[in-house]
């Protein structure tokens, strides 16, 4: 029922803003463009031309000009002053919080191997699933594949150059091939610009952390109408500091959650360290700190940090009051974007366009740990180490530990600087083309080539062998300080990994008008492309060797690449006056594959001046990325939860820890995809436009590992499996007898394959208005909500679908909420983002696992989260445009939700807080 009631909420909140538009008599506004009838202004060209001329335009999903800005597609656009009048400084920032988007990958993740990377989910089908495209056209994906997703870094391309955004929501294989499953966002970079323009701004969290400065700088010269020819080159320079969890409020700055109903997180992993053992005389596990002045707020007793009946005492450490470990890191980028245009003659354009962009993002003060017990790489403490307990030593020598006699550490060491990841990116993206006109047609070729090259510094690694030498000779002391100095500056090393992925593409198209039927002209495009893709990874010797201690072991690099080779026909059909048909089939062929052909048919009809009808059917394939069908197998460690070593008796295994290792595949097929969408859209006069999209997609053979948690729960179904492996030391009869079911995971394997199937319907709403007050002003409100009404999958073909739609990840409601005012030279903005309440579990068939722990009143579900961002602007001094913002204007705090990483729902919810900026532009003219 809240979900509901919330997206009726923010439904009523747009209306509100909406109702009197929509009864506006249409000549309150017959100077703008009518949005199904018209092209949009923006695509006019200067204002030195005849406004009554109707310039066709291209729209993103078709390869046709065309005079009406709605087609059969649903099509968001986003404009320049929307994407910044929040105070946005990154297109991520942006476009994740698009209503079609669901999560993706976030820049201020501080896990991964992706540090300061960020890419779309749109649908939540996947980042490796959404197209992005610049001004129509490829770009080479990130580098550094994030385990096997590949995705492009929208922090490669500077905001200060981008026109707008143009966002199809729905499958485009046809007209731009794979990856064009669940949409395309298609970023437009400004044509032309002269004069120069700086810029700079400053912003900083209300928790004084997240400092950041930008500056942006803009020259261009040249007129195409009358000199013919123009180019400009733009600068866009940013730093930002990192953030903490630790200046946060309440749970989000704490392990220690009893006073939000969970329990006390703060974990064994502490400085000095924890040492534990199964005591001989009653089967029970007891502990000790190596710390005799743990504070008291830190020493608990060792049943709430081990097992019930567990004796002794453990002094704790909270992850997030007692580190600076990065909540974000530290970003810097510069980024240049440049185009050249040159008009020889009237009917043909040579163009050029460049693009580098190079961002170091660093993740600092991440603690180097020990466990020592035996199938670890520290084994467990020896009997002749120092510290062991002397008390446990017999009088012939012998351990007095009961169980398997070992003794364990749990420890983090303090007095070694912290490790961190150094992650450069160097981002290019460089293009010649030409294009002309020749009667009624146009044409255009291009060559383009972009790469993405990433140097991944590991700073402060320790080497395994001489740190594990020292541990069990006992010269390595718990504790030991500067008298570890000494050994830590013999034992370190800053390895060094690099990824280059590129793409070379030359293409070339022809459109235009066929010949003429009674309800209008036929129009027919046809393109081919010929590209090479490229992947290479080059991890240093040290981390293929498995030499840097408790990090994953890197596979060997590899180098893959592909060619491609395509030919499309598109052609729009009038079968009637008001009804219009889009037909579109492309045929690839892959070098490492075969081939795919995949067709799109739309109609659109407009059944009265003021309102259209519109549907599309399309197939849609993604080919697998160069990582997933290479031999790549990543290695990890993973979080989880183990249902064989969680329960109300036995908690270890409630947040454990293992091994992952994530493989490609060479024999992988293409994903395959039919994709449907039915809508509307309402113009009743030339200030109000309503769109109501209906949509389904669904995928087959799609490309994924199981999921591990019904993998842990059911290990019997997957036994002989080779796509799974899950490797666990033996039951030990203490653990037995403390109630777990199976002994520890030490490795998890989880190849990859075709394996699944995805079925989602929706629907997308979209209200835009403007108002016009007067001598107060113009109000311009926009609704945008999306709502997933299933989301299924089935682990294989042969189960049944899975309900995923409304539990945690998935929310059944997203919606983005704008009202700009406008008055002269003041300009003021809310735009209110909107996610709904999600279940608390990650699919229907599963128990909630906080109910499992003990916890059952924090199963009713994460509940919603609003933010509000406020903006505004003066440009009443000559040449200035002075600006402030306030991201999450009234500070919220994303809901608390305990998982095995924060204490929210990091991949959906920020815990940045209310943040400020100010700027000023500056224009010579």
């Amino acid at each position: 029922m809240l979900k509901v009631k919330t997206s009726v909420t923010v439904v009523r909140m747009a209306l509100g803003a909406l109702a009197g538009v929509a009864l506006m008599g249409p000549s309150a506004y017959a100077q703008e463009a009518n949005l199904i009838t018209q092209a949009e202004p923006q695509a006019q060209a200067a204002g030195k031309e005849d406004q009554s001329v109707q310039h066709k335009v291209y729209v993103t999903g078709s390869n046709l000009r065309r005079l009406t800005l709605e087609t059969a597609s649903p099509v968001q656009i986003i404009t320049k002053d929307e994407l910044t009048r929040g105070g946005a400084t990154s297109l991520n920032e942006v476009l994740r919080t698009i209503s079609a988007n669901v999560g993706g990958i976030s820049d201020t993740r501080t896990n991964g191997f992706s540090a300061g990377a960020a890419g779309l989910n749109l649908r939540g089908f996947g980042s490796q699933a959404t197209l992005v495209l610049i001004n129509g056209r490829r770009l080479a994906p990130y580098a550094q594949p994030e385990f096997q997703t590949t995705f492009v870094d929208l922090n490669s391309i500077p905001i200060a150059a981008v026109e707008r955004v143009e966002i199809l929501k729905d499958g485009a294989s046809a007209i731009y091939g794979s990856e064009a499953m669940a949409g395309v966002v298609n970023i437009i970079l400004r044509d032309s610009f002269n004069g120069l323009e700086l810029g700079g701004s400053y912003g900083k969290s209300s928790h004084n952390d997240g400092e950041q400065k930008r500056a942006t700088l803009s020259f261009g010269a040249g007129s195409l109408v009358e000199d013919h020819y123009n180019g400009y080159v733009t600068v866009d320079l940013r730093q930002r500091d990192p953030m903490f969890l630790y200046k946060r409020d309440d749970y989000l700055s704490t392990q220690d959650l009893r006073a939000w109903g969970y329990k006390d997180r703060r974990t064994l992993y502490t400085y000095p360290g924890n040492i534990y053992w199964t005591d001989k005389a009653t089967g029970q596990l007891t502990s000790r700190s190596l710390d005799k002045n743990c504070p008291a707020d830190r020493l608990v007793p060792a049943s709430s940090v081990l097992s019930a009946g567990s004796t002794g005492t453990a002094c704790v450490f909270d992850d997030f009051k007692d580190s600076s470990v990065n909540a974000a890191g530290k970003t810097d980028r510069l980024g240049i974007t440049s185009r050249l245009t040159w008009q020889p003659d009237a009917t043909t354009t040579v163009f050029s366009e460049l693009m580098f962009n190079r961002q170091k993002a660093r993740v600092t003060g991440l603690l180097h740990w020990v466990a020592g017990q035996n199938g670890q790489s520290t084994p467990a403490l020896p009997i002749t180490h120092p510290q062991y307990p002397k008390d446990l030593i017999g009088p012939d020598g012998k351990t007095l530990a009961g169980g398997n006699g070992t003794v364990r550490v749990r420890a983090s060491l303090r007095d070694f600087p912290g490790q961190g990841q150094d992650n450069t990116t160097d981002f290019g993206r460089y293009l010649v083309g030409v294009k002309g006109v020749v009667q009624n047609w146009d044409w255009e070729t291009a060559l383009l080539r972009t790469d993405s090259k990433v140097t991944s510094r590991n700073t402060s690694a320790i080497l395994a062998t001489p740190f594990i030498d020292a541990y069990t000779s006992g010269k390595f002391i718990f504790g030991g300080g500067a008298a570890n100095q000494t050994l830590y500056d013999s034992i370190t090393a800053s390895p060094v990994n690099r990824f280059k992925s590129s793409l070379t593409q030359l293409d070339g198209k022809v459109s235009g008008e066929l010949f003429n039927l009674p309800a209008g002209a036929v129009g027919l495009a046809v393109g081919t492309e010929f590209r090479k893709e490229s992947l290479s990874t080059d991890p240093d010797p040290l981390a293929v060797e498995g030499e840097l201690y408790h990090q994953a072991q890197l596979p060997p690099g590899f180098s893959n690449s592909r060619r491609i080779a395509s030919v499309y026909v598109e052609s729009t059909v009038p079968l009637l006056k008001s009804l219009e048909a889009q037909l579109a089939v492309r045929h690839d062929h892959y070098s490492d594959y075969g081939n795919s052909t995949t067709p799109k048919v739309g109609l659109k009809w407009t059944a009265t001046p003021t309102l259209m009808v519109r549907g599309t059917y399309a197939e849609g394939f993604r080919a697998p990325t160069l990582v997933e069908n290479s031999t790549d197998v990543r290695n990890a460690f993973l979080q989880f939860r183990d249902p064989a070593r969680c329960n109300a008796r036995y908690t270890l295994g409630c947040s454990a820890s293992s091994a992952y290792q994530s493989g490609a595949n060479p024999a992988l097929k293409p994903e395959t995809a039919k994709s449907y969408t039915i809508g509307l859209a309402w113009e009743p006069n030339s200030s109000f436009l309503a769109t109501l999209d209906l949509w389904q997609i669904k995928r087959v053979d799609e490309i994924s590992t199981y999921n591990l948690d019904k993998v842990l729960a059911d290990p019997a179904r997957y036994a002989g499996d080779p796509a799974v492996g899950i490797t666990r030391d033996p039951l030990t009869d203490a653990d037995r007898a403390a109630g777990a079911t199976a002994g520890e995971v030490t490795n998890i394997r989880m190849l990859l394959t075709n394996v699944a199937v995805t079925q989602i319907r929706g629907a997308d709403l979209k209200l835009t208005g403007r108002i016009n007050m007067g001598e107060y002003g113009v109000l311009t409100p926009t609704l945008n909500l999306s709502h997933t009404q299933s989301f299924k999958n089935a682990p294989s073909p042969n189960d049944a679908l899975i309900e995923y739609a409304g539990t945690r990840g998935t929310p059944s409601v997203q919606g983005t909420l704008g009202l700009a005012w406008k008055k002269a030279a003041y300009e003021l903005s809310a735009d209110t983002i909107f996610i709904g309440k999600m279940a608390s579990v990650p699919d229907r068939t599963l128990e909630c696992s906080l109910g499992t722990e003990g916890f059952p009143a924090l199963c009713t579900g994460i509940p919603s989260f609003t933010v509000v961002n406020l903006g505004g602007s003066y440009t009443g001094f000559k040449n200035t445009k002075l600006k402030f913002s306030i991201q999450n204007a009234f500070d919220r705090k994303p809901p608390f939700h305990p998982n095995d990483s924060n204490n929210y729902f990091a991949d959906l919810h920020d815990a940045m807080g209310r943040y400020f900026q100010v700027t000023a532009e500056y224009r010579f003219k």
